[in-house]
């Protein structure tokens, strides 16, 4: 996630930088031939590339809300979660008083839940999250299921099944843990779907497409006096462009290990920091500290 820090040039320049150079050196063949040629009479009206720009500026609006909707809709999932976690092990503290050590174990693998969700959503190995916080057998049987997340929220309903069965708890506690459990599920099957669920492919090719035709037109709508102006003017319009195209893009999948992501494991951390505290562990954890304009 992009943080309220200024954001290097060079991030920006990195998106476009091909893109940008394909329109430079095109509006450069143009300008030289025109100019050395005396081909001034290629102009066209300047109707037609404004006419063409608005379009573009239609799509692209429509495309930014689109991914600023997804992007912002990962950024509440994980704030449910948040609390959502919370809310669990409270629960476990007022159901189970002086049973220390069972809560730290509902703690740890609530934690390695949080951290594992986020690092399968990115593709990241998963193994040596999980030994961070669970036994090395637990991690070696938990490995073998196809959803790591869904095993991990599978033994915390396994272990208060046990804890019923055995009239440590009552029906009516078991259901608000099940409940807990439940928006838990819930949160990460909204995760899972804004993963695997593409932008629509033909939005952005189309869009591309106009902004690419623009950026071939530009050029043959200035006079024969402003020909030294061609250039940058035209690369600089063209960048405007094609930097929100290229904003779109990132937004539209906040779970891709990018600086416009959402922090997903800055966000687990702070949740391990609150779990711990909350009963009483000896050792806290240090929160993540930010990049230079970034947390992960």
């Amino acid at each position: 996630m992009l943080l309220e820090k200024p954001i290097p040039f060079t991030f920006l320049i990195r998106r476009i930088r091909r893109e940008a150079l394909l329109v430079f050196l095109f509006a450069n063949v143009v300008v030289l031939t025109k100019f050395f040629f005396q081909l001034w009479y290629l102009t066209i009206p300047i109707a037609i590339p404004a006419l063409l720009g608005t379009c573009i500026s239609l799509l692209l609006g429509f495309r930014m809300n689109q991914a600023y909707d997804r992007w912002w809709e990962a950024r509440i999932i994980w704030g449910a979660i948040v609390n959502d976690s919370r809310s669990f092990i409270r629960q476990l503290q007022m159901f189970l008083p002086n049973q220390q050590t069972l809560i730290h174990s509902f703690v740890l693998r609530q934690c390695a839940w949080c951290f594992v969700l986020g690092d399968s959503l990115r593709g990241h190995e998963i193994r040596s999250r999980l030994l961070e916080f669970l036994p090395q057998a637990a991690v070696d049987r938990i490995l073998l299921a196809d959803n790591i997340p869904n095993a991990l929220l599978a033994d915390h309903g396994l272990a208060i099944s046990q804890l019923f069965r055995e009239g440590q708890i009552s029906d009516f506690q078991m259901l608000h843990l099940s409940t807990s459990l439940n928006n838990l599920t819930d949160s990460m099957g909204r995760c899972e779907r804004i993963k695997n669920t593409p932008f629509p492919r033909t939005t952005t090719f189309n869009l591309r497409v106009f902004i690419y035709l623009f950026a071939a037109i530009l050029p043959f709508c200035f006079e024969a006096d402003l020909f030294y102006l061609d250039v940058p003017l035209v690369t600089l319009i063209s960048c405007a462009f094609l930097l929100l195209e290229k904003s779109g893009i990132q937004l539209q999948n906040p779970f891709e290990n990018t600086p416009t992501d959402t922090p997903v494991t800055t966000i687990a951390r702070n949740i391990e920091i609150n779990l711990k505290t909350m009963t009483g562990f000896e050792t806290i954890p240090e929160k993540i500290p930010p990049y230079d304009y970034y947390a992960l």
